[in-house]
């Protein structure tokens, strides 16, 4: 598990990650021989320029002392060059490590890793405390020292947390997933997912999903224990892969061709009938005018059904704006056709008035059919209201 140390006191950025994980105290039979890998990265308050970091290890028998034997340490670093761990040197309680660039480096990213080896990690279960002093500067100028302190976890000898593994790492959409791992029996699980969900599962090393799974899914282990006063936490995490997820994004661009297949829920809704203007067998007409506002962007479908419509004789339906003036698009059928369709797309506030235009009865003979306006919103919304 790796340690992350981000304080407004420094300008760095600090990731340690101990060597063996979790790492356990010595025994008499079973000493433990482990390692620090501190990761140096940005801070946060952005690049800065760094030109010495010192790492001072606490020696001693005690809870809070990582080591008691300082003899065997030694230190290097890793990633970069232009970095030099020069030999430690003992400071009361501590013993001191100092890294210095030959000169001056701005940190923009991972900039080197300093690594402390040899560590024989002492007989006390607990939480270890090292110190990390830098000197740095945002602007390359007035270099000034800046300490944090981050916490090393010393677990019981017989403590065991590994192999948290999924048994499938994709679920099909809907399905539920189960987990696995090994763990001693002296320590409290909990399993922790989806958005603050969480469970206790220390009764447990394999556990499934209470509901199934709809999205790539991360899951976080953590076992806890108490120890001379002190609560020891470690973290193992995994990740659960779903075919054909459901998604839920703030904003998407789109670059290429975009295919859907059913229903455009939420981004085109269930689509409005507004209106319907019918003409009968015996020429009788009704409902040729009426009119709506908008509450939201959207497309206008007009559609136009009409049979027996004599030739050179014509019927439409047209939307027409606020200013009583027909839009471009209008279903129009000229005899002998039977059918049409046009749409018009309206922004939110905006007038539709639907006008339905049918011959007469001496023009029109025995000719019947229908015209709609079908109302197709893009996004939430409620529905034009007529007016």
């Amino acid at each position: 598990m790796s340690i992350t140390v981000l304080t407004a006191g420094t300008l760095l950025g600090y990731t340690i990650e101990p060597d063996p994980d979790p790492l356990t105290v010595s025994t008499a039979k079973d000493p433990v021989v482990g390692r620090l890998d501190i990761t140096v990265g940005v801070g946060n308050q952005g690049p800065a320029y760094c030109r010495k970091i010192t790492v001072r290890i606490p020696i001693g028998a005690s809870t809070s002392a990582l080591t008691e034997n300082r003899a065997p340490l030694t230190s290097t670093t890793v990633g970069a060059s232009g970095w030099t761990a020069r030999p430690g040197y003992a400071e009361g309680t501590w013993h001191v490590f100092d890294f210095v660039a030959e000169r001056p480096v701005q940190v923009t990213e991972r900039a080197v890793t300093l690594v402390i080896s040899h560590i024989e990690v002492n007989k006390t279960v607990g939480n270890a405390n090292i110190k990390i002093a830098e000197e740095t500067s945002p602007t390359n100028s007035d270099y000034t020292s800046k300490t944090t302190e981050a916490t090393v976890t010393k677990f019981p000898a017989e403590f065991t947390f590994r192999n948290f593994r999924p048994v499938k790492l994709m679920v099909a959409n809907g399905e539920s997933a189960t987990l696995r791992w090994d763990g001693s029996p002296d320590a409290a699980y909990t399993m922790f997912w989806d958005r603050r969900k969480e469970q206790d599962v220390s009764s447990v090393r394999e556990w499934t999903t209470p509901e199934p799974l709809t999205a790539p899914t991360g899951f976080m282990l953590q076992a806890t224990v108490t120890a001379n006063g002190d609560t020891l936490t470690h973290t193992l995490t995994t990740v659960v892969m779903v075919e054909r997820p459901d998604l839920e994004v703030g904003h998407l661009d789109i670059a290429g061709r975009t295919k859907f297949q059913g229903p455009l829920e939420g981004l085109l809704q269930d689509r409005v009938k507004l209106h319907e203007s019918r003409r009968l067998i015996a020429g009788a007409v009704d409902n040729t005018r009426v009119k709506y506002r908008t509450q939201g962007p959207g497309i206008l479908s007009m559609n136009l059904m009409v049979t027996h419509l004599p030739n050179g004789v014509d019927a439409s339906a047209v939307a027409v704006n606020a200013d009583n003036q027909d839009l471009p698009a209008k279903a129009h059928v000229v005899g002998p056709g039977n059918y049409a369709s046009a749409t018009n797309v309206f922004k939110e506030n905006q007038i539709i008035n639907c006008r339905a235009e049918w011959p007469d009865s001496d023009k029109g003979g025995s000719c019947y059919g229908s015209a709609q306006w079908i109302w197709h919103p893009l996004g939430l919304q409620e529905p034009p209201v007529r007016i």
